[in-house]
């Protein structure tokens, strides 16, 4: 799971409705965080807002290129 903010996880839900997406606080506070999952098509939509979205993918192609080669 990745904590991502307001604005990125509407940007995930306004493409994929159906994305759980948790969240803490239920209160309407705004202190509680969101988490979405680690999947590749959610990470590539907030990449250039996540410098952690942006980590988890450079090691999701490291390792996806080491496994195809022949």
């Amino acid at each position: 799971m990745i904590e991502i903010t307001k604005s990125e996880a509407k940007k995930i839900r306004d493409k994929y409705p159906q994305v759980s997406i948790s969240r803490t606080m239920k209160q309407n506070s705004n202190r509680g965080k969101r988490y979405c999952s680690e999947s590749d098509k959610y990470l590539e939509l907030i990449v250039d807002t996540n410098e952690r979205a942006a980590e988890i993918l450079r090691q999701h192609k490291k390792y996806n290129m080491r496994f195809y080669q022949n």
